[in-house]
């Protein structure tokens, strides 16, 4: 199979008025991507894997690094990574031990599970965030948000293939959306999106993304880590989520609809420019 290749097509069975009738269907594809870190002297060490639309490893694998804070966004024109079908393995220029990254394999989740359950725990969140400067002085215009939202989903070419897919848009300070990412994962989407305006030298224009499910506090989290100042969710937040936000000064909306949606922290970048 190409490791490139973001779909499949299939043949089905559509059961539909008492009648059954064979269907082409388009499926997106979910394989393992396994992150390692290899030293000078050949030893490696494998620190997650996880389950992703394949085609993007290198910005998927440098976004996941980036929001996990295992490198800085400095750290990128530095790293140097062997790519294989399935793997992505960077070198570790040092010529120390390679470092226990065990702690850190216990605290990688690949799926939709919490692993961190109430309030107590958002000390130990706060701890991996860089701290910024958490005054609001951005302020975007209140019918952005929706159409923000509908631009990503116009742009969602995968989704629109496929309908099995996740997605993420990063906009900048005027609404304008910049970078599209899709993945299986919504996690992933996220890291490819981080991976890619790093790698691109755009983080400068940073300033929002919009996801096109539901925001956890993984979400949040990969967010607060780059300094996405509004989070978009087309779905609901968690309650961790919505106290992570407030914790990092983040702007977190969801329930985006027609009709409108919901503003759960910090509504002084929406509700200061309402007239």
């Amino acid at each position: 199979m190409d490791s490139n290749l973001k779909f499949n097509k299939i043949i089905s069975r559509r059961f539909n008025k008492n009648k059954i009738s064979l269907n082409t269907d388009f499926v997106a594809i979910e394989m393992p991507l396994e992150i390692g870190f290899k030293v000078k002297n050949g030893k490696s060490d494998n620190i997650n894997i996880l389950m992703r639309t394949p085609g993007d490893d290198e910005k998927l694998a440098i976004g996941f690094l980036i929001s996990e804070g295992i490198i800085n966004s400095e750290s990128i024109n530095e790293l140097e990574y062997d790519l294989f079908e399935n793997k992505i393995e960077f070198l570790y220029n040092s010529h120390k031990e390679l470092p226990d990254f065990s702690h850190l394999k216990r605290n990688f989740i690949s799926n939709s599970s919490c692993g961190i359950c109430g309030k107590e725990s958002l000390d130990e969140l706060l701890k991996k965030i860089p701290e910024r400067d958490n005054s609001i002085e951005f302020k975007i215009n209140p019918k952005s948000i929706k159409s923000i939202c509908d631009e990503m989903r116009k742009k969602q070419n995968l989704f629109s293939k496929t309908g099995g897919v996740h997605g993420i848009a990063i906009f900048d300070e005027f609404g304008e959306i910049f970078c599209i990412e899709e993945d299986v994962g919504r996690h992933n989407a996220l890291d490819k999106a981080i991976g890619a305006i790093f790698m691109n030298n755009q983080s400068s224009k940073l300033v929002g993304a919009c996801l096109s499910g539901r925001a956890s506090y993984e979400m949040v989290q990969k967010a607060a880590m780059v300094g996405i100042q509004i989070l978009i969710c087309v779905g609901a937040p968690t309650s961790l989520a919505i106290d992570l936000a407030a914790s990092t000064s983040i702007t977190l909306i969801g329930f985006v609809s027609e009709k409108g949606y919901n503003i759960y922290t910090n509504e002084g970048r929406i509700l200061s420019n309402i007239n």
